[in-house]
């Protein structure tokens, strides 16, 4: 895939695709914006062993010979009923404090969907913050919905303190950039994994809140947590489990083609996740449901961040018709991680959540202390015509895999 011949320039300022030798200002640009280190592995990994695009996604803003923006894209293959087509998913996306308020989030941005207005990708589709969503609206992008995030307090004291103070939020998109002309604050947001975004709420408030919501929760949390989760579920004889320290592949892409979901998603094949899990900046477990020691039926992948598990992935994507095994697969998981904090499932990853004391983000009482501002889905056709900015968010099946933050 070609570049553009020509750039985008004002005073001291060039807007142009990624250059190979832009890699080492390209991640000190990011610990100077975002105070966390990235290796290069991790941006091999990302994006130039990315097995979807031929070419490295990102676009850069330099200064004064040096790198002072980047809009960078994830590409994945989504699955649209029976179409496969190529998506971009903005990520990493920053501008240096010193050179904000001179619009060079909406200049990136124009130049990227200039570069692939003809080409592939056919659509982006992200989950960005409070301070990018304007500047995504402005330039075409249309809100689909909102996906909850479930949380399961393993500790109802800790869990609640600690989520009132920032939490497992996820964020995907724009953080670190200028406001002209988008409605952005300037201020920056770590969007990678383990990322804290901004949440609505004031510090003098955080213990009166969290005290309050903890008294709620401990009428409905049971003084064991394993003793409760035996009790609701419905064991299996024929079901064993097996534990992976490498996520097997092969094996996953077995179970997600059992039942394939109609919601648009990612398209799960053995190179997919092979790619996928291969992320130096997290480390995965996978449980594995056989039936009769043979058959694989079901699995779920999870990692630790912090105190607290994340769900990855459960499969058959299409929950329902595994739901037994599925729920024997989380009740060895938790069984396994007892001291954590508490445990998220984004979107909807499991079957009965409520059951098992996963409680979402948009209902009370999480709803009275978790105020996520990166949960609203946003879609932009590209070329390809595929009507996805009409979509609701029932015709998504998105877990936390499908997020380039994973």
């Amino acid at each position: 895939m070609k570049s553009p011949t020509s750039t985008s320039t004002q005073p001291s300022c060039t807007i142009r695709p990624f250059e190979a030798g832009d890699r080492p200002e390209l991640l000190s640009l990011y610990e100077t914006v975002f105070g966390r280190d990235r290796s290069s592995e991790w941006f091999r990994w990302k994006f130039v062993d990315n097995p979807y695009v031929d070419h490295v996604p990102i676009i850069v803003a330099e200064a004064d010979g040096r790198l002072v923006g980047c809009r960078a894209f994830f590409a994945q293959e989504m699955r649209i009923g029976d179409a496969v087509r190529i998506a971009f998913q903005p990520c990493d996306t920053m501008v240096h404090p010193a050179y904000r308020e001179q619009g060079l989030f909406s200049r990136m941005n124009e130049h990227a969907l200039e570069r692939y207005a003809d080409r592939s990708p056919s659509f982006c589709f992200n989950f960005p913050n409070e301070q990018s969503k304007p500047g995504n609206l402005k330039h075409g992008w249309q809100e689909i919905g909102t996906f909850p995030v479930y949380y399961r307090p393993q500790d109802p004291v800790g869990s609640v303190r600690e989520l009132a103070r920032g939490g497992d939020d996820e964020t995907s998109d724009a953080d670190a950039i200028d406001g002209s002309g988008t409605g952005a604050e300037n201020i920056g947001v770590d969007d990678t994994d383990g990322g804290i975004d901004e949440r609505t709420h004031r510090d003098d408030t955080v213990d009166d809140t969290a005290s309050g919501v903890t008294h709620a929760l401990s009428g409905v949390i049971t003084s064991s947590q394993q003793a409760g989760d035996r009790l609701v579920t419905q064991s299996d004889s024929e079901l064993d489990v097996v534990r992976f320290e490498t996520p097997p592949a092969a094996l996953l892409e077995s179970v997600y083609r059992r039942a394939i979901p109609d919601g648009i998603h990612t398209n799960r094949t053995a190179a997919f996740y092979r790619w996928r899990f291969e992320n130096p900046a997290q480390r995965y477990t996978t449980y594995v449901a056989t039936r009769d020691g043979e058959t694989p039926v079901a699995a779920l992948v999870l990692s630790q961040v912090d105190d607290h598990l994340r769900i990855i992935e459960t499969l058959p994507r299409t929950v329902d018709t595994e739901q037994g095994a599925i729920n024997q697969l989380l009740v060895t998981a938790l069984g396994e991680y007892p001291d954590r904090n508490y445990v998220t499932a984004f979107g909807e990853t499991l079957p009965t959540p409520i059951r098992y004391r996963f409680y979402p983000d948009t209902r009370f009482p999480l709803s009275t202390l978790v105020q996520p501002t990166s949960r609203t889905l946003l879609a932009r056709d590209l070329n390809d015509g595929t009507g996805l900015e009409d979509t609701v968010v029932d015709d998504w099946a998105l877990s936390r895999l499908d997020l380039d933050t994973t």
